[in-house]
């Protein structure tokens, strides 16, 4: 986590860093990040860096978090509202939200998307083990709120539903990063709503087996 001054900072100069921090480690993932871009694009020297982060990794770390929470900052909240009706409906108005405000900022999503391809080393090196485990927590508690709601299936184990709710997840982002720059708004909200249906169809409650 970064040292005690960093969070001292003015707040436009602290977005300056994260955000030159982000779009660097996007472009080039962890490994082949460079700290010094990162430093020269965000105006401050290596020296005043390390007023603020230990290293590399305590930087990407903290870029990770900042931006992932902003990304599932209203599930928490969101959850507990929730009735039969709603839960997919919500679920689809959140990734439109979620893309139409990654529509200046793609790179946002590039970062995030990146930490799924640290190693097990490089996630013990930056500590992101309790981010992912708080994420997989909160997907968790979205599961099963649906099934309690009677809206998402209870014949398979509650793990699997998440494994696959976040496989889909992350192969709709991969794709949209691959693709993000021939595409338009009006064309990414549909793709990314039939995607979601398709999980509904997958994971719904009307596709539970007839008890034995």
């Amino acid at each position: 986590m970064p040292r005690p001054r960093f969070n001292k900072l003015d707040p436009a100069k602290r977005q300056r860093i994260l955000e030159a921090a982000a779009q660097q480690f996007a472009a080039h993932g962890y490994d082949h990040a460079s700290l010094n871009q990162i430093l020269a694009d965000a105006g401050i020297s290596k020296g005043a860096a390390y007023y603020y982060f230990d290293d590399k990794a305590d930087l990407y770390t903290t870029a990770v978090q900042h931006y992932a929470s902003a990304l599932m900052d209203d599930l928490p909240q969101t959850l507990p509202l929730l009735t039969a009706q709603t839960f997919w409906p919500m679920l689809k108005a959140m990734y439109a939200d979620q893309f139409a405000a990654l529509q200046e900022r793609p790179w946002v999503l590039g970062l995030v998307k990146s930490a799924g391809r640290l190693t097990p080393e490089q996630i013990a090196e930056t500590g992101l083990a309790e981010t992912f485990g708080q994420l997989r927590d909160l997907l968790g508690r979205m599961i099963e709120q649906g099934q309690e709601l009677g809206v998402m299936r209870t014949d398979l184990p509650a793990d699997l539903l998440l494994n696959i709710f976040m496989s889909v997840d992350d192969a709709l982002d991969q794709w949209l990063l691959a693709n993000w720059s021939q595409l338009t708004p009006e064309e990414i909200e549909p793709i990314s709503g039939k995607v979601l249906d398709g999980m509904q169809r997958l994971l719904s409650a009307a596709n539970d087996s007839p008890a034995a």
